[in-house]
């Protein structure tokens, strides 16, 4: 676990603090705790705990990503430091956006505008993300396809589709989870044709680690695709 120093700094960047940088875990801490929680969508406890460090690591490397892809030169390890809030400076300074450090919804909005089309997708089209029931729902996000173009690079194999895009019908009769974010176009399992299932695991798990995945797991024990996600 980081130290309180170190979460007072992510959470300023992630716009759920704006108390002293003073290494004291008080009430305006704690409440920075459940902002982030209640955010991601884990428990609200107020308390930080393993997966409180998570989501803030892996929200503060999507935004170092991001910065990356934009031209800073940023080392992508989740942390708010320095060399992070200059870059958030200076992108809010030359985006005319108050310059604060801070990924507020403005700033969020700005650095994550659209810029993705089906022209910058190399090895997929549109249609191999349809719900696989036949209803014709196709809402996958270019973001999450994107990160499939890289693991098909990285490899230099066809990758299939195994899921994509899921009307709420077929996530159930697939025994997906209520809140799939295959329902939202956010997920895709493949799998790597001549790729074992552990190897190509072991590398989306980079990914996220990167902070370009959300989540990634192995579908089956034995088997070679993979889930991955996005937030």
């Amino acid at each position: 676990m980081y130290n309180i120093y170190q979460r007072q700094l992510n959470l300023r960047l992630l716009n759920a603090y704006t108390g002293k940088i003073d290494g004291i875990e008080g009430s305006g801490t704690k409440n920075g705790y459940r902002i982030i929680q209640k955010r991601y969508g884990i428990a609200v406890d107020g308390i930080y705990g393993k997966d409180t460090e998570r989501v803030c690591l892996e929200a503060i490397k999507k935004i170092q990503n991001r910065l990356n892809e934009l031209g800073y030169s940023l080392t992508v390890d989740g942390l708010a430091g320095t060399n992070t809030d200059n870059a958030v400076k200076d992108f809010q300074s030359k985006n005319g956006l108050t310059v604060d450090g801070i990924v507020g919804p403005n700033t969020e909005a700005k650095l994550f505008a659209e810029s993705l089309s089906w022209d910058n997708i190399k090895h997929f089209k549109k249609s191999e993300f349809t719900c696989k029931c036949g209803c014709g729902l196709n809402n996958i996000q270019l973001e999450v396809v994107k990160i499939a173009d890289e693991i098909r690079e990285h490899f230099g194999k066809p990758c299939i589709v195994n899921s994509g895009t899921r009307c709420s019908k077929h996530n159930k009769e697939v025994g997906g989870v209520a809140n799939s974010r295959h329902l939202t176009g956010k997920a895709i399992d493949l799998y790597v044709q001549g790729v074992d299932g552990g190897t190509l695991v072991n590398y989306t798990k980079q990914l996220v680690n990167q902070g370009k995945l959300r989540y990634t797991y192995r579908i089956s024990a034995n088997g070679n695709a993979v889930h991955i996600d996005i937030q």
